[in-house]
């Protein structure tokens, strides 16, 4: 049997919140950006070697040459992330994808720091860890300051309000089941059936259509 998946919903919500937000810091930057993660039909034209790894997206602008990869996550601390390996700085991962950067979006950034920040994990040294820069500051991207000022705004302003409380309230999700499926120490002849209504359940009244001079 599949065993159920728990989901955090408002965490899978920030996380989609975060991608959307770097996509638009670098679409404002000129970036052509491609989403190539998992639920795109991508990875499998760009992945390479043994890992599983893919990056959200793909991002490259007209004179310059050579695509570079971002891997997009949101976290409300970033000491406790970084102080935990991460599959996408691996050193394998590193190998696969030459010009990597994780970047990290936070509402709580330590003071003076950005609420988007960046790993180039293509050069990350083994053993030693990972140090954030503000991602106008990364050499090579080429972002501009201004620009991300335009997006910080909208990180502190809405994360806060969906909740960064641990152990939030997570979604079950169980695995279907066949219509029809056999129960355990049931009889050959009986099969799962429908439940029965529950008179205490509420149900949306039937709403009738009035016409003009149409009598009750």
């Amino acid at each position: 049997m599949t065993p159920a998946i728990t989901i955090d919903p408002i965490g899978l919500l920030k996380g989609r919140m975060a991608e959307a937000l770097v996509e638009a810091v670098f679409k404002r930057a000129k970036y052509t950006v491609a989403r190539v993660g998992r639920e795109t039909q991508m990875p499998a034209l760009v992945r390479g070697g043994r890992t599983e790894f893919v990056p959200d997206f793909m991002v490259w602008r007209a004179l310059d040459y050579g695509l570079v990869a971002l891997e997009v996550k949101y976290r409300a601390d970033l000491d406790d992330y970084l102080r935990r390996d991460s599959p996408s700085r691996s050193a394998e991962v590193a190998r696969q994808w030459p010009e990597l950067y994780e970047v990290l979006v936070t509402d709580r950034p330590a003071a003076g720091r950005s609420c988007f920040q960046a790993i180039h994990v293509s050069v990350l040294s083994a053993g030693t860890a990972p140090i954030t820069l503000d991602l106008h500051l990364v050499p090579g991207l080429d972002i501009f300051r201004r620009t991300v000022e335009e997006y910080e705004g909208l990180v502190r302003e809405i994360f806060p309000v969906l909740g960064s409380r641990p152990g939030a309230a997570q979604v079950r999700v169980e695995p279907d089941r066949r219509p029809g499926a056999w129960m355990p120490g049931r009889g050959r002849g009986h099969r799962l059936t429908r439940p029965a209504r529950d008179p205490h359940r509420y149900r949306p009244s039937v709403v009738r259509e009035h016409r003009p001079g149409a009598s009750e």
